[in-house]
């Protein structure tokens, strides 16, 4: 698993998310994470996933299942809401 910055500048209102690291293997995966899991709430992160940057941070460690993140749920280590 790896640690990833994800952030978007296509939607900046008011509540909305700029930006989160997340949990994930690959980038591409990492672009198709929504800051609430949810891709029908456009209105707190971007439209399209290609309208995401993505960062590679590094490496997670290895333990980080163990305090509750995992690929499949709960893969959003922290978010920026506006």
């Amino acid at each position: 698993m790896n640690l990833y910055l994800l952030t978007q500048e296509e939607n900046t209102g008011e509540g909305t998310f700029d930006s989160c690291v997340v949990v994930a293997e690959s980038g591409e995966d990492a672009k198709n994470i929504h800051p609430f899991n949810d891709w029908d709430r456009v209105d707190a992160w971007t439209y399209d996933p290609k309208d995401v940057t993505v960062v590679f941070l590094g490496e997670a460690r290895k333990d980080l299942e163990k305090v509750g993140f995992s690929l499949e749920i709960n893969n959003v280590i922290c978010s920026s809401l506006s």
